[in-house]
């Protein structure tokens, strides 16, 4: 092999890869807000959460980027673990399509009549139709044509490698072989970052006889436990949704690898069987019968284990309390898709609002329980998560309904920076000064205005009435003080510190409504 040949190969890797991004940059960018309400409507049950990930797996050509997307979903509330792990599941088995599109269309059909007819599309559907959904999709079949440039690229360049590499040095013996051929597909997997490029590699390569048929196989089981890498390293530093989402897919991964190695030699019998024999021909075929297999029998062992596997991870990973100052919510794996991290931060900001009508109540209430100067900081630096993590949204692509969200996330940040300020004026406020600002009438109102339980059924009109009645008790309030205050009944000075508290309650229940009704 010259270096010529080897620059060729090399490039043609790199189209690969380039290929596998663009259409998933490119379908998941279209896909948009879309993904999310389709994976909340199709993931009610164990099979239909798994033909949902299958669906979108096979479309996307990547279980890395949904297993991304997913972690995202479960940080922002949008899907539970139990929901998002069964979509995770169907991604195993979606991947084995990019398998099949490699051994039955890639590497048997002519490339330039398929892919540089794709790539011309895409790229004119992307430039006519800039900033749209149609120029998102243009870029994904332009991707599709690039990937299968790489793979013909590939070809071409392995079969140049086969005389310098006998399949005899690349046959697996013994358990040791084995393993070793797994490894190699678990670094071939994290090198890429994707599962199905490596599988793409793999087919393509010992459709040319660079691999022999046990050892093309565990190098595929190992691409299947190497796509968990990704998982794991968008899972570091970011919250307990995602480590146990994260921690979900490596076991169910490392569990089907174990399944396939065990049953290596006759999965590979049955597969080799239903693809026409072990010739070199037919090895890319039985590849993707061998890893069609394992991954649906990977499937049905999680249907036996999938509760108690739920609960472990659950007690691995503990969530932060509900007044803890760490996020729930944010992490980077929401960033990648703009409706997610908005979505995440609309639910932290719900937090720090749950917290102030706490102890908004708790001043009400005339409660010698005080809220504690840790809670208080807890507090604040949630407050500042917050802030940092919307600012790094700004400076995503949006689309115009994801920028009008972000601007309201913006105006309620304020809102509550506001509702701190005043939260710390009651606190200030000794506890004799805060119940003489209170009549029997409006503290009423005001508990039944910060009232929890029926906050999320309250529609528009009843907050409007609620803080129409409590803006008229203040009034009617004021102008009683006043009246004492001229018949010097009420000195001065007290008088003014009382309209002033009457004045930031009425301001907390204006706080209160807007960041209800503007959530």
């Amino acid at each position: 092999m010259s270096f010529a040949d080897l620059a060729i190969a090399l490039g043609g890797l790199g189209l690969l890869l380039l290929g596998m991004q663009m259409l998933t940059d490119g379908l998941r960018a279209a896909a948009g807000s879309h993904l999310q309400s389709f994976l909340e409507r199709t993931t009610q049950t164990r099979l239909r959460a798994a033909i949902s990930g299958f669906t979108v797996t096979a479309i996307v050509q990547s279980s890395s980027a949904v297993v991304v997307a997913l972690l995202g979903f479960t940080n922002a509330g949008m899907l539970k673990l139990r929901q998002a792990a069964w979509v995770v599941f169907g991604s195993n088995v979606g991947t084995t399509m990019t398998a099949w599109i490699v051994a039955l269309i890639g590497l048997k059909l002519n490339i330039a009549v398929i892919a540089w007819p794709l790539i011309g599309l895409g790229m004119l559907t992307r430039l006519v139709k800039q900033n749209s959904i149609a120029a998102h999709i243009g870029t994904a079949v332009a991707g599709f044509g690039v990937l299968f440039v790489g793979l013909d690229t590939l070809r071409e360049a392995f079969t140049q490698l086969v005389p310098l590499l006998p399949v005899a040095q690349l046959e697996v013996s013994g358990v040791g072989g084995v393993l070793l051929a797994v490894l190699a597909g678990v670094i071939l997997t994290a090198l890429v970052q994707s599962s199905s490029a490596a599988l793409a590699i793999v087919l393509t390569a010992s459709a040319t006889g660079v691999f022999s048929p046990l050892a093309g196989a565990a190098v595929v089981i190992g691409a299947n436990i190497g796509t968990t890498v990704t998982a794991l390293l968008a899972a570091i530093g970011a919250t307990a949704h995602a480590k146990r989402l994260a921690a979900v897919h490596v076991v169910m991964n490392a569990l089907t690898g174990a399944v396939a190695l065990l049953l290596l030699v006759p999965l590979w019998w049955v597969s080799a069987w239903l693809s026409g024999g072990n010739d070199v021909a037919n090895i890319s075929a039985g590849l993707a019968v061998f890893h069609t297999l394992f991954n649906v029998l990977g499937l049905g062992l999680m249907r036996l284990i999938d509760n108690r596997l739920f609960s472990r991870v659950e007690s691995w990973y503990k969530l932060p309390p509900i007044r803890s100052g760490q996020p729930r919510f944010l992490d980077k794996t929401v960033l990648q898709v703009p409706a997610m991290g908005i979505a995440a931060a609309q639910q932290e900001q719900q937090r720090v609002l749950r917290q102030y009508i706490m102890r908004l109540r708790t001043f009400l209430r005339d409660s010698e329980d005080d809220v504690s100067h840790v809670e208080d900081i807890a507090t604040g630096e949630l407050l500042e998560h917050i802030y940092r993590y919307i600012s790094k949204l700004g400076e995503q692509n949006l689309t115009g309904a994801e920028a009008l969200a972000l601007a309201q996330l913006h105006s309620n940040h304020g809102r509550l920076v506001d509702l701190r300020q005043l939260v710390e004026a009651f606190k200030a406020a000794s506890p004799e000064l805060l119940d003489a600002s209170l009549n029997h009438q409006w503290r009423a109102q005001l508990l039944a205005f910060l009232n929890g339980a029926d906050m999320a059924t309250r529609s528009d009109a009843e907050w409007q009435q609620g803080v129409q009645q409590i803006q008229q008790s203040r009034q009617q309030q004021r102008q009683q003080w006043l009246q004492q205050i001229a018949a010097d009944q009420l000195a001065p000075t007290r008088g003014a510190q009382l309209v002033q508290l009457a004045s930031k309650w009425e301001r907390s229940a204006e706080l209160v409504k807007a960041l209800q009704v503007g959530s």
